[in-house]
């Protein structure tokens, strides 16, 4: 009796366009030289761990200017994330009332400060930055409400720590240049796209952020501002989607 054929799976499947990842990694090298040329290097984040973790669980789907503000109101209000832990959360929804959804991010984020505190004694996060880098991810993506994108930023911002954050615009730049398949999601994303990157926390940053703002500036969700570009020669979407467009 034949044994029934096996499939043979499209490279697409697996989160790759292609094979060769020696090529992709190539691609993704040059994307962040380049972008970062147009942009500018950045430097790391200011911020202590937990600083950063509050930051992040408000950013979310909320513009930067906004957050900001939020953040140093909630500073300003309660004077310590001490003070914002044990505030009632009322008085904390109404102090960052300029960010979206503050009555699920407030309950959310004195949650996981109470819970690090039980655990911890304290609201210091600095002991994440001595862990190994998978350890400490670890540790910190059990909490409700912190997924892989908030842990990458907190410990590569914060710690300097070699873990990719990929979000909205860096999952948007990454399918259209063809670095990841077209079905991968931002969550299975962040593996895949580390993979293809040198492994130090400069390289890791650089590519975030350039990607970030690249997303933010120019390759926008609709109408990608593709004339603007300096990187449509490694870009699969200008390639199939728009030159095949512009001649017709």
């Amino acid at each position: 009796m034949k044994e029934p054929a096996k499939r043979v799976r499209n490279p697409a499947d697996y989160g790759y366009p292609s094979t060769d990842i020696e090529a992709l990694k190539a691609k993704a090298a040059e994307v962040t030289e380049r972008l970062t040329e147009a942009y500018g290097e950045l430097p790391f984040s200011p911020k202590d761990p937990m600083s950063q973790l509050v930051d992040i669980l408000l950013s979310h789907r909320t513009r930067d200017e906004q957050t900001a503000a939020a953040y140093a109101n909630l500073l300003e209000v309660f004077g310590s994330w001490e003070g914002v832990r044990d505030a009632p959360t009322d008085q904390v929804q109404a102090a960052i009332a300029n960010v979206n959804w503050p009555e699920v991010k407030v309950p959310r984020l004195q949650a996981v400060m109470r819970q690090i505190t039980e655990e911890r004694g304290n609201l210091d996060l600095n002991f994440l930055c001595e862990l190994p880098v998978n350890e400490a991810a670890t540790w910190l993506n059990r909490f409700e409400g912190v997924g892989p994108k908030t842990t990458a930023c907190v410990l590569l911002f914060s710690c300097k720590l070699p873990l990719l954050p990929v979000d909205v615009h860096v999952h948007r730049v990454s399918g259209r240049l063809g670095l990841i398949g077209k079905k991968v999601s931002a969550d299975a994303a962040h593996s895949l796209l580390q993979a293809l990157l040198p492994q130090d926390s400069r390289s890791i940053y650089d590519f975030h952020k350039a990607l970030l703002r690249h997303g933010q500036r120019v390759c926008v969700f609709e109408r990608p501002r593709c004339k603007k570009c300096v990187i449509t020669d490694l870009c699969n979407y200008y390639k199939t989607v728009v030159q095949p467009g512009m001649q017709k």
